[in-house]
């Protein structure tokens, strides 16, 4: 029997949960899961190819190596635990049917809103940790910077603040008035 393309994702979507929340599940604990979920039971053989073509999919969208791999599973991780946080920001009376959500309170979501900040910063720094963004990163040394150089007495000479390129001073950019 050939599976609608929607009924697949929702799969592989449930699967790809599972998966996140435990990377070593058995087909036949998948199984329960999805029949709990779905209300239906599915073979063991789709299950795993299943299983495996999601998993396959997450080590290609990594760059093939150990640590990008583990990202990915950390990532997924993530993504499950937002889903959970952005329900109980932005919470509506369909939550409660959907999911057995309750409406939280307003410091429930202010709690909610400073985990997903800080879940947020955590996955971006170990993303920038392992050289996800080096290759489009532009090297800071290169950026040309421009500074305002305080106003100060440099050998008898007031120097009034000027915007300096490349944070070196230059003689035209100095006014200077002695005393």
């Amino acid at each position: 029997m050939k599976v609608i393309l929607e009924k697949e994702e929702f799969l592989q979507n449930t699967i790809r949960n599972a998966i996140a929340v435990n990377p070593l599940v058995s087909i036949r604990r998948m199984q329960e899961i999805v029949k709990q979920n779905t209300g239906h039971s599915i073979s063991d053989k789709y299950t795993a190819k299943l299983m495996k073509k999601i998993r396959r999919r997450a080590v290609i969208q990594s760059d093939r190596k150990l640590m990008n791999e583990r990202l990915s599973e950390v990532r997924e991780r993530f993504r499950v635990i937002t889903d959970d946080l952005f329900r109980t920001i932005y919470w509506r009376p369909e939550f409660f049917i959907d999911y057995g959500l309750d409406n939280p309170s307003p410091k429930e979501r202010l709690a909610a809103m400073k985990l997903l900040g800080q879940l947020e910063l955590a996955l971006f720094k170990a993303e920038v940790d392992t050289g996800v963004f080096e290759n489009r990163q532009i090297i800071v040394n290169r950026i040309p910077s421009r500074h305002i150089s305080f106003a100060g007495e440099v050998e008898g000479h007031i120097v009034t603040p000027t915007i300096c390129e490349f944070g070196q001073y230059q003689e035209e950019n100095l006014i200077s008035s002695s005393f």
